[in-house]
C-alpha cells in the first residue's frame, strides 16, 4: 500500500534575513514576490535599518530579494562560496517559484545609482555552544577554608 502524499502546507513561514536581522513572515502559497518585498519595506523603514547598520530604504526598488543557490560539492557555509538567484518576477508566487515552508530569503541592497550591493547576512550558529560558554558563577561571600563546624565540648556539657 502506497504511502499518502504529503498536503502542501497551507500557510508558509518565510524567513527573510539581512545582517543580523532575520524577518519572519507568516503567508499563503499564493503570496506574490511583490507583496514580500512591500512587507520587507515596510519593516526596514519602521526603524529597525537604523539599528542594524542596514542601507536606508524607501521603496522596493532600493533592494531585491534572493534565494540562496546550493552549490554541489563545496561547503556551503564558507562565506565566500555564497551565490543568490535574485526572484526577479514580483507578481510570481511563493508557489509558481516552488519556495519552501521555513525557506530563507536574502536582500540585496542597492546603491544610489541602483548598482546592487554584496549580500551581508549573517546566519544564526546551528548548535547552542556560544551560549554554554557564557556560564554566571556565583561567589560565595563565605571563605573558601571553612567547611562544616566541629561540635564543641560546650555543646557535651549541655547534655545530659
Amino acid at each position: 500500500m502506497p504511502l499518502p502524499r504529503k498536503s502542501e502546507p497551507k500557510i508558509f513561514q518565510i524567513l527573510v534575513r539581512t545582517h543580523k536581522t532575520t524577518l519572519f513572515f507568516t503567508v499563503p502559497p499564493s503570496t506574490s514576490i511583490g507583496f514580500l518585498k512591500e512587507q520587507t519595506l515596510s519593516a526596514l523603514t519602521s526603524g529597525l535599518n537604523e539599528e542594524e547598520g542596514i542601507p536606508p530604504v524607501t521603496k522596493v526598488e532600493d533592494f531585491e530579494l534572493c534565494r540562496r543557490r546550493v552549490v554541489k560539492g563545496k561547503d556551503r557555509n564558507a562565506a565566500t562560496q555564497r551565490e543568490y538567484d535574485l526572484l526577479e518576477e514580483p507578481e510570481s508566487t511563493i508557489k509558481q517559484i516552488k519556495l519552501v515552508n521555513w525557506e530563507v530569503l536574502y536582500i540585496q541592497f542597492k546603491n544610489v545609482e541602483g548598482q546592487p550591493l554584496e549580500i551581508i547576512a549573517t546566519d544564526p550558529p546551528i548548535d547552542d555552544e556560544e551560549d554554554g560558554e557564557t556560564q554566571h558563577t556565583v561567589q560565595s561571600s563565605l571563605p573558601l577554608d571553612k567547611g562544616k563546624r566541629k561540635a564543641t565540648d560546650d555543646n557535651d556539657e549541655d547534655s545530659p
